[in-house]
């Protein structure tokens, strides 16, 4: 990992073993004569033990966008430092990630996640790909036909949904291509992920079969669920799944054990196992103390079934269920659900200790659910943050909140049995400075003072830290940076309504005031590609501002009568849009072409790269039906020209045509047709582009019409 990092100058590195204590990660390091030492109780242990000194002597960073390695010709000396985790865990990943950010990941990419995780000091990620292999061969032995196989799954992009029982039938038939090398690709990341140390969580069994089993077992019993209750009222009837009964309990648990013992054989590897019957999922009605008995069936069923496969084994579960529904998971419900299982068999990721900072969920009485449920009563748990829903990668996050919560919660006498941190966002690949002070969190000893952090997280990313870039961080947490979002959107980026309104994304005055001081610095920081990643975002958040302004104004003029006005008012929000997109396109991970790239890869011929080609565009737009539209909106070059810009033309269009915009079948004629990016427009000088944006950004809105009063 050094090596593929460093070249050469990993010779300059030696790497020794050292015990853990009391189970805990352990690194040290110092250098001395010109060469580093770092001595770790793990894989993981020794890459955050060098990321540590990388990062503290501001020699570098290392990023989903790029890496800044500065090291001099000779190591200078440095005394000895020595960290213990204090976390037994520090978790990684949603299982949503395995869609919004992961779904057409091929081994190199996954490669450099892998040197990442290692080097942020992640020791528990899920590793979920692969699994329909093994799914597929428990269905068939089962009973189920080829035919009812390809009629249960749904497309690449969506199967983590699928794997959560929150889908079926939707965007598949699966390809037994992707499932073949999905499989490859499974062991290779497993493989690695054992090698650097990692523990990984697995997949389980937790009740969801295919309809095919109603044909199969005549007399069965089950429930059909609804994901999302009246949210997702326009779900297909025929996407629906299936719960099986927990009185069904033989046959729960032989298809449990047949999983466990089928993964274990194909992949050599598990401990850790995921299994979630609820997750955003109407529960089964009954009575009160029906339920109750129900709750304790469904849990102990999961666990016998892990326990029957693995007599090592530990189930694990999203504590979102508690979160998501708490009317339904009070102190009576969780604790029958709980209670059914030993306090060392099950694991609960707790991924909403930033819900308190999210005001969609008003309707809590106490937002911490470790706190409303008595700390899990007992269970083991790991606490962590969402951050982002849908892989939304605009600026944002709540850097106050993430530098003291979670010591909030480990010194709170009422936090049970807490052993980890944990990373749990729905996508990633964004905001990566949240996520550089989220993995030193979970390795920090005491709460982070931001004062010392942002300075020197500054010199390792950008290799300085001038006056106006501090002044700029001042402002950034005022503003995009110090409060808590999880799902975000421009206006621009919703589907167009005569009453455009972004969804809390900032881009206000304080934070455009920071954006200029940070454009104010791209003399000195250009050569740094951190900071033009930085630059870039900043401008395009500050100036999608401003193009929503004007689509609000435009709107506006066209309600009053005046659309003369409003085609030059659109005009100059299309041509912001334009230039925003220009510039993103500077940028490789924010081009729409590379996720496309990214799913046509999978591809054994012309038919399925249209197939996965359309499957991943559908993901990052439609979804899958209107209460989901542009729930997982990307700020993603020609994303933004070919659809979002193109998007308001045709509802302008049709305003100035005075007929009803016709944007469902805009949408559906897009996603129809494969992908052929128009040409963005060139930005010949960067610099001088970002600082003529930012001017504009910068403006008042118009003075006839302020938005939002």
């Amino acid at each position: 990992m050094l090596t593929r990092i460093l070249g050469s100058r990993a010779a300059d590195i030696r790497l020794e073993r050292v015990p853990e204590e009391n189970g805990h990660p352990v690194y040290e390091f110092s250098a001395d004569g010109g060469r580093l030492t770092i001595r770790g109780s793990s894989g993981v242990a020794l890459a955050r033990g060098f990321y540590a000194y990388l990062r503290e002597t501001g020699y570098g960073m290392s990023t989903w966008g790029g890496r800044r390695i500065a090291l001099p010709d000779r190591l200078p000396d440095l005394s000895h430092r020595r960290a213990v985790c204090p976390n037994l865990f520090v978790q990684y990943l949603n299982p949503c990630t395995f869609g919004y950010s992961a779904a057409f990941w091929p081994w190199e990419r996954w490669e450099r996640e892998l040197d990442w995780m290692a080097l942020h000091g992640v020791t528990m990620p899920l590793a979920l790909d692969g699994q329909e292999v093994i799914w597929q061969k428990v269905w068939l032995s089962f009973g189920v036909t080829a035919a009812e196989w390809n009629h249960f799954t749904t497309g690449p992009a969506h199967l983590p949904w699928h794997r959560m029982g929150n889908i079926n039938n939707f965007e598949g038939p699966l390809p037994q291509g992707w499932i073949d090398q999905k499989k490859d690709l499974q062991k290779q990341i497993l493989t690695r992920m054992l090698e650097l140390g990692m523990t990984p969580i697995v997949p389980a069994f937790a009740g969801h079969v295919p309809r095919a089993f109603l044909r199969i077992y005549p007399k069965l019993r089950c429930s059909t669920m609804l994901w999302g209750g009246e949210a997702t009222a326009g779900f297909p009837r025929e996407s629906r799944t299936f719960l099986l009964h927990p009185d069904e309990r033989d046959l729960f648990v032989e298809v449990g054990r047949r999983f466990i013992v089928e993964y274990k054989r194909e992949f050599q590897t598990g401990e850790y196992y995921l299994a979630d019957s609820f997750n955003e999922l109407t529960i089964p009605a009954a009575g009160a103390t029906q339920i109750q008995e129900e709750l304790k069936t469904y849990a102990r069923n999961i666990y016998q079934a892990i326990h029957t496969a693995d007599p090592q084994g530990k189930w694990v579960m999203q504590g979102w269920a508690f979160a998501n529904n708490p009317r339904f998971w009070n102190l009576e419900t969780a604790a029958a659900f709980l209670s059914a299982v030993p306090d060392d068999g099950l694991l609960i990721i707790d991924y909403a200790s930033d819900m308190d900072e999210v005001h969609r969920f008003d309707y809590h009485d106490a937002p911490d659910s470790w706190r409303r449920l008595h700390g899990f009563f007992g269970k083991r748990w790991i606490a962590g943050m969402a951050h982002t829903f849908g892989g939304n990668n605009n600026v944002k996050g709540n850097l106050p909140l993430i530098a003291a919560k979670p010591f909030d919660i480990s010194s709170d006498p009422r936090k049970g049995n807490l052993i980890g941190w944990g990373l749990d966002m729905e996508g990633i690949e964004s905001n990566e400075v949240v996520y550089e002070l989220m993995t030193d969190v979970g390795w920090a000893p005491e709460k982070i003072d931001l004062g010392r952090w942002i300075p020197s997280y500054c010199r390792a990313r950008y290799g300085a830290y001038p006056p106006a870039i501090a002044e700029a961080w001042k402002l950034l947490l005022k503003s995009a940076y110090g409060s808590g979002t999880w799902k975000t959107k421009h206006a621009f980026q919703c589907r167009p309504s005569l009453n455009p309104k972004p969804q809390y994304v900032d881009a206000g005055p304080l934070f455009r005031r920071a954006v200029s001081l940070f454009v104010s610095c791209a003399s000195d920081l250009r050569s740094s590609q951190l900071y033009r990643n930085d630059l870039i975002e900043f401008v395009a958040q500050a100036v999608g501002g401003a193009v929503d302004e004007r689509l609000a104004l435009a709107c506006h003029e066209h309600t009053a009568g005046r659309a003369d006005v409003r085609d030059a008012v659109a005009r100059e929000a299309f041509e912001l849009l334009a230039r925003v997109d220009g510039l993103l396109h500077l940028r490789p991970d924010r081009r729409l072409e590379t996720w496309v790239a990214s799913a046509r890869f999978w591809a054994r011929g012309p038919d399925e790269a249209a197939y996965y080609d359309r499957n991943g565009r559908t993901l990052i737009t439609v979804w899958g039906w209107k209460e989901l539209q542009d729930y997982a909106s990307r700020i993603y070059s020609g994303l933004i020209r070919d659809y979002y810009l193109r998007r308001w033309q045709v509802f302008f269009s049709s305003l100035s045509a005075g007929v009803e915009p016709a944007l469902e079948e805009w949408e559906l004629d897009w996603l129809s047709r494969p992908y052929s990016p128009s040409e963005p427009l060139p930005v010949p000088d960067l610099i001088a582009e970002v600082g003529a944006l930012a001017k504009i950004a910068g403006a008042l809105p118009p003075t006839r019409f302020i938005i939002g009063g």
